[in-house]
């Protein structure tokens, strides 16, 4: 037992030196982010079918997306979010019985470098939960987030873009979509240092 409470005690301190690093103070900086997007398959999406857990038929579609992301209102953080896009590392998972499905991949967002050339602007996570079949003449509908580090001359930099984002997922894979006020929509987008006062 008193190994048990020497342990805790340990554990104690070392969790609240963590508490106390974390709420070192900054400067802080959130801006409102806002984007449009448009992307079209690298290579044809490969459908895998299966049966779940709950016996319903199930399919998932791997592939990748490449196309443009549109700053809508450049100059709101400090970054161009305006640049060439892939998602890449696609897995769409789809139950056939309600066409509810989770898909995930990586962001990569490039943009042009001062220096000449490009550079990485942002990179992380995509998850979106869809509605629909991306059949011929149908959109299935997508709302989800893009959780991603930030780059300043492509050096991470220790921010974050962290983005609520729509899409409309078309038969031929192509989707369109965007993150922030960009269509008016009430979502809530950020570029932040994240620092804390």
């Amino acid at each position: 037992m008193k190994r048990f409470l020497a342990a805790l005690a340990t554990a104690a301190v070392v969790i609240s030196g963590a508490g106390v690093a974390m709420a070192s103070s900054g400067v802080p900086e959130v801006d409102e982010a806002n984007a449009t997007i448009a992307v079209k398959p690298v290579s044809k999406f490969v459908p895998t079918t299966c049966a779940g857990e709950d016996g319903v038929g199930y399919v998932t579609y791997r592939g990748a997306w490449k196309g443009a992301e549109t700053d809508v209102t450049p100059g709101s953080t400090d970054y161009n979010l305006s640049g060439r896009l892939t998602i890449k590392g696609i897995v769409w998972t789809i139950n056939l019985q309600t066409d509810r499905g989770i898909l995930k991949g990586k962001a990569d967002l490039v943009g042009p470098s001062p220096a000449g050339g490009s550079v990485n602007v942002y990179l992380g996570s995509i998850t979106l939960v869809t509605q629909g079949l991306p059949t011929a003449g149908a959109l299935a509908s997508a709302r989800g987030w893009i959780s991603a580090t930030t780059y300043t001359g492509g050096v991470a930099d220790g921010g974050s873009l962290l983005a609520n984002v729509e899409f409309q997922i078309g038969g031929g894979f192509t989707a369109n979509g965007e993150f922030g006020a960009s269509m008016g929509l009430p979502d809530f987008s950020v570029a932040s240092n994240n620092q804390a006062c």
